[in-house]
């Protein structure tokens, strides 16, 4: 029982952050102003990656299925590498808020893994 609560909580959050960067990245996209300076391809990797974490991840993780935490981990590695990327490669050209966005992105995957390690735990 605890074990699914542990991954549906995990899967809504993993959809909810999917869900908001399609939305983001799709705005971005379409030529909506945030006000500051956007990197032209950051908006598409938001969109898509988006989009793939709405169907694979968020599902794979619902279910419950085997190659859940693989791609939760994938996931969240890959924000990793693009925030590494944007605060190295593209430090002078990335705004503050972009930034933020990718902190506030990999924070709640930080807690999806939690969630997915803690509910493991609880059937061994």
């Amino acid at each position: 029982m605890m074990k699914t609560t542990l991954n549906r909580i995990a899967a809504f959050l993993a959809f909810a952050i999917g869900a908001m960067s399609v939305v983001s990245g799709w705005r971005a996209m379409q030529g909506w102003d945030p006000g500051y300076s956007v990197l032209g391809w950051l908006p598409v990797y938001n969109f898509g990656m988006g989009i793939l974490t709405v169907l694979i991840p968020a599902v794979l993780i619902w279910r419950m299925h085997r190659f859940a935490l693989p791609a939760a981990i994938g996931t969240f590695s890959l924000h990793a590498l693009v925030f590494l990327l944007l605060v190295t490669a593209f430090r002078e050209a990335v705004a503050a808020e972009s930034i933020s966005a990718m902190v506030f992105r990999l924070a709640i995957w930080l807690v999806v893994l939690g969630l997915m390690f803690f509910a493991r735990r609880k059937t061994s």
